[in-house]
């Protein structure tokens, strides 16, 4: 095994490729040296390192020599910085400086370049708004209409005329509902003729303290993994658009009334409990130019709890992962907002829209999906190490594809991350 072998590269610029010759980079430290009279030994002053510079003497050459020019030439000339493979120093950004192309009549099928490369690119700050801080805010808000919504629909019943069995047919849907996806909702509601008194009794009091029990329930970020914060979001935000569809259907106008406001409340409460949890997803922070501090710190400076030595933090969000999620709470709160009155249609569009704001620069920050096929049955290590060399990622591709064993990836199409 040859170290220079497998570690060689073939180089390219914004993607088009080009030979070389011959490579070189200034290294070492910028100093100034300072000479003192009657002192024989002058004083160096550090200045720091010094502005890497790597230059090529590169070509081009083919039948197509000519559209490979124009293509390298545009990559050039683009404005900013660019990725750039050096064939022994891997992939880095860099930008473009002072570059010659020339031609040779006894070169004819050739182009020749002289290339040079700056490393770094001054980053200044920019201001951007922070969509994890705009989806918390909308909370309150939420919080008030919903309360409002609730009670102003119970406010036109006289819930003492009402039967009881005739509430507890009309609510039980949505009591199923609750105790399936709503973690605080079995401590005000165990059992369905509990949830039935609350609401005939003391609708008020209910709706309050089940939104505020929500609302407080402390949330951490676990992930973007299959066991992170994603879990079962899709699921159930499916099962909130679908609730009003699913309840029995009652002949009694005042058992309507009072369905309606019921299911609308555990709808509401199940929207703000995803829209919290959404709002613990943090952007991931893109590698740039200079070295990234970790993701545990990186996720602690964007207010995310993170375990020590956690190995669910250590990846990126999947894109479609999380794009799938995004439009599914989007479509639940859609669906919610259109048997609303305007004052709720108007708060639940707006908490929407930061919705969709946050998730989509979340998706942004994260990585695709591509089919691959693997040639042969592989074991998932052997595969990891393959595709991403590293053999670690091996249970993010079974879990994605559902490998029934992780030594026997079967040779069928699998969806793999493309990093």
């Amino acid at each position: 095994m040859s170290e220079w072998r497998d570690r060689r590269q073939g180089a390219s610029f914004r993607g088009v490729p080009f030979w070389l010759d011959a490579d070189s980079v200034n290294v070492g430290r910028r100093t100034q040296v300072h000479e003192f009279p009657q002192r024989d030994q002058p004083f160096v002053e550090d200045l720091g390192r010094r502005t890497r510079e790597y230059k090529f003497s590169g070509f081009v050459v083919g039948d197509d020599c000519l559209s490979q020019r124009d293509k390298l030439l545009t990559a050039l000339d683009t404005p900013g910085a660019g990725e750039l493979v050096h064939p022994w120093f891997g992939r880095m950004t860099v930008t473009p400086g002072d570059c010659e192309v020339s031609h040779a009549r006894n070169e004819l099928g050739m182009v020749r370049f002289s290339l040079m490369f700056i490393d770094g690119m001054l980053a200044f700050p920019v201001q951007s708004p922070n969509t994890r801080r705009l989806l918390a805010e909308q909370a309150p808000t939420l919080l008030e209409s919903m309360k409002a919504r609730f009670n102003a629909a119970m406010g036109t019943v006289d819930l003492a005329r009402q039967r009881v069995n005739a509430v507890r047919s009309a609510v039980s849907s949505a009591h199923a509902f609750g105790i399936g996806f709503l973690k605080p909702f079995t401590t005000l509601a165990g059992d369905l003729d509990s949830f039935v008194y609350s609401i005939v009794n003391a609708p008020g009091a209910f709706s309050a303290s089940l939104l505020s029990d929500i609302s407080s329930f402390e949330r951490t970020f676990s992930g973007y993994g299959a066991d992170g914060s994603f879990t079962g979001s899709s699921s159930k935000a499916s099962a909130v658009s679908s609730l009003q569809a699913s309840a029995p259907v009652t002949d009694n106008a005042d058992v309507a009334v009072v369905q309606a406001a019921v299911i609308g409340l555990v709808q509401d409460a199940a929207l703000l409990d995803l829209l919290l949890d959404m709002a613990q997803v943090p952007i991931a922070v893109a590698e740039g130019v200079n070295d990234p501090a970790d993701l545990d710190v990186q996720l602690a400076q964007q207010g995310a709890t993170v375990e020590a030595g956690s190995s669910t933090v250590t990846n990126v969000p999947i894109a479609d992962d999380v794009l799938e999620v995004r439009d599914a709470i989007s479509g639940a709160l859609w669906s919610v907002a259109g048997d609303s009155q305007p004052e709720h249609f108007g708060v639940l569009s707006g908490a929407r829209l930061a919705l969709d704001r946050h998730l989509t620069e979340v998706a942004r920050s994260g990585i695709g999906l591509r089919a691959y096929v693997p040639a042969e049955t592989v074991s998932s290590l052997v595969l990891a190490h393959a595709l991403y060399g590293d053999a670690l990622r091996s249970g993010e591709i079974v879990s994605r594809n559902r490998v029934r064993h992780p030594g026997f990836v079967p040779a069928t199409e699998l969806q793999v991350a493309k990093t």
